[in-house]
């Protein structure tokens, strides 16, 4: 496509969405747009915006979805099985397809399809070859990239179009099923249903003994939903200064800062990392996300215990699975939270998710009591409970053990070891001019550089930031409470033998 046709079809949009769509856009904005570079369409302050005024307003009636589907408009059958029996991304696929595929340039959207990014400018990690996947590694977006069930998003989908009589659509291929799934994850909403609480009510009268509902428009209360000119808004977690709301007539874009004229508008996309802006939308913020972080991996948790406490790590995997699956520990200690998982967050400003910290605690200390290795399952149980609630304590206080820091260095060290020696570097500022396997080799440093910074600025914050104890001071804690407790069975058992 050349600049000509580029700026022909944004102009075709524009016309659509003003005329036809009935799309309200305030006149202090205007979309502006370039093939080249990384941009694509943009939209753009003209004139100072006041935080809190609108800047375009989309009837619901003109965003895609099962809803204003044509099909579902003209047969209610078809609408109530797709907004009953389909879930949300079928349901949205099967929408798309049929207005592309079979409406074409009858459709009441087509001005807009021809703004939506064709195939070759897709770089969200499904359209990733298995060597270009590979520059993702180690981090753990690597293991999240779910093409099996995209394969079986496509079964359904080709099965639901069986069942609903669209011949036209039985013969789509995975290429084009990819196409559709790749635009709805990169630019789709989430819109309201407004009359959701009436309805809701009524499904739960109707549906008391359904043990588990399905995932649809009616039982969920919102229509995965393509919003014309809101997905033409770029996204950046630092820049973000406007939102979209919704009303029960409209979805309405707002401006949540002070817009200065010039300035481009963006929206917030929410709040990921690098590597999840990667495999949704196919992009990176090349300075970082406002929200990066790295996954520590309980594996990698679990050896630096093992070495730091030289414990077997048979007994360390026994702890791991009594503070997994304890009924009393876990319900009523963690009251139902999992403290056990398999990877724990590390934010680039320094915070660690606090389940990180406190599992590791609470196994420094269980791996020193006296005769550790002695101990049956219920007895572990018991002083488990006990060390639990003081870890709890002690890390919502800021402080840490000598033994606790000791792993956590032990555990970044070999986590940092995972990566390549480009990681270490500053990201290069020479990607705009790059394309194809080039781009997708720098995206993935991008994601690698900011989780490297994620690992170090974590240590770092928790050396600096946490008062650090003797183990001894949190283990006689835990043994004179213990002690006090048998002392006080003692003088019961006395009392009654009295």
């Amino acid at each position: 496509m050349d600049t000509s046709e580029f700026e022909t079809k944004t102009n075709n949009f524009l016309r659509w969405a003003s005329k036809d769509a009935k799309l309200w856009i305030s006149d202090k904005v205007k979309l502006l747009g370039t093939r080249d570079g990384d941009q694509g369409r943009y939209m753009v302050a003209t004139q100072e915006i006041i935080k809190g005024e609108k800047l375009f307003e989309v009837p619901r009636g003109s965003a895609l979805n099962v809803a204003t589907l044509s099909l579902s408009m003209r047969d209610k059958q078809v609408y109530k099985k797709l907004t009953t029996e389909v879930g949300h991304w079928e349901g949205l696929v099967i929408a798309i397809l049929y207005e592309f595929k079979v409406m074409n340039q009858n459709s009441k959207w087509w001005p807009y399809f021809e703004v939506l990014p064709e195939p070759a400018r897709l770089n969200s990690l499904m359209y990733w070859t298995g060597a270009e996947l590979e520059y993702l590694k180690p981090s753990g977006v690597y293991e999240r990239v779910d093409r099996e069930g995209a394969e079986e998003m496509y079964a359904r989908v080709m099965k639901c179009a069986e069942d609903l009589k669209i011949t036209e659509l039985t013969n789509i291929t995975w290429e084009e099923f990819m196409h559709v799934a790749s635009i709805i994850m990169a630019y789709s909403f989430d819109m309201e249903r407004p009359d959701y609480e009436d309805s809701d009510e009524e499904v739960e009268e109707s549906d008391e003994e359904e043990e588990e509902e399905k995932n649809t428009v009616w039982n969920d209360g919102y229509f995965k939903s393509m919003v014309p000119m809101a997905d033409m808004l770029n996204s950046d977690t630092h820049k973000c200064n406007a939102n979209l709301t919704y009303s029960p007539e409209a979805l309405i874009m707002v401006a949540v800062a002070d817009i200065p004229s010039g300035e481009q508008i963006y929206n917030n996309y929410g709040e990921y990392p690098n590597s999840e802006l990667l495999r949704r939308y196919g992009y990176v913020e090349w300075s970082g996300s406002k929200f990066d972080c790295g996954e520590m991996p309980l594996e990698t948790l679990l050896k630096a215990i093992e070495v730091c406490l030289e414990a077997p790590r048979r007994l360390i995997d026994k702890l791991v699975e009594i503070l997994s699956h304890d009924n009393d520990i876990v319900e009523d200690i963690l009251e139902g939270e999992p403290l056990v998982m398999e990877s724990y967050d590390c934010f680039l400003d320094g915070q660690v998710v606090p389940e990180c910290a406190t599992l590791v605690q609470i196994l420094t200390i269980a791996l020193q009591l006296p005769d550790v290795q002695q101990y049956d399952e219920k007895t572990l149980s018991g002083y488990l409970q006990r060390i639990i609630k003081r870890a709890i304590k002690t890390v919502n206080s800021v402080k840490i053990t000598k033994k606790c820091l000791q792993v956590w260095k032990t555990a970044s060290d070999a986590r940092l070891q995972d990566y390549p020696s480009h990681s270490f570097r500053e990201p290069s500022p020479d990607h705009v001019a790059l394309t194809g396997d080039s781009l997708r080799r720098r995206m993935a440093e991008c994601v690698l550089q900011s989780e490297v910074q994620s690992f170090q600025n974590c240590f770092s914050s928790l050396e600096q930031r946490s008062k650090v104890i003797e183990d001894q001071q949190l283990l006689d804690m835990v043994l004179k409470r213990k002690q006090t407790a048998e002392k006080g069975s003692q003088k019961q058992q006395k009392r009654l033998k009295k």
